[in-house]
């Protein structure tokens, strides 16, 4: 399966809040030619999101794995995705938190789009990593 487009933490979020965006990682569900990717980090960052803004464990964890077991491919961390995110920050003119340089190095590995609507991510040159911004809310 390929995987060409990879969600940040955020458009998973935008998607569940039905926040502007969430039609466009909606329209990547709905296409069926493939699932979307997920980097390994972003089960974590999104668990703690969901718990944050719900305060209800059983519904937040429901809801990740929704979008973990059904709707994306979750992709692993390893040395040379390791690597690439380290690539990420140099090649970023500010800092980027190492999460969100992961999240980035896990697009560039497998060669997808990143999908994300945050304004850090969004510096990061398009030659590195390609990208879909989202609209903020």
């Amino acid at each position: 399966m390929t995987i060409t487009h990879l969600l940040d933490t955020s458009a998973l979020l935008a998607h569940f809040f039905d926040e502007p965006g969430a039609d466009v990682v909606q329209s990547l569900w709905d296409s069926g030619l493939e699932k979307p990717g997920i980097c390994a980090v972003t089960v974590a960052e999104l668990k703690a999101r969901l718990k944050e803004e719900l305060a209800i464990d059983a519904e937040a964890q429901q809801a990740v794995e929704g979008y973990l077991d059904e709707l994306t491919v979750c992709l692993p961390v390893d040395r040379a995705v390791a690597e690439l995110a380290w690539q990420v920050k140099e090649a970023c003119p500010e800092r980027i938190p190492l999460v969100d340089a992961l999240i980035a190095g896990t697009a560039r590995a497998f060669n997808a789009v990143l999908v994300h609507r945050d304004p850090h991510l969004a510096r990061i040159p398009r030659e590195v990593v390609g990208q879909v911004v989202l609209p903020r809310s």
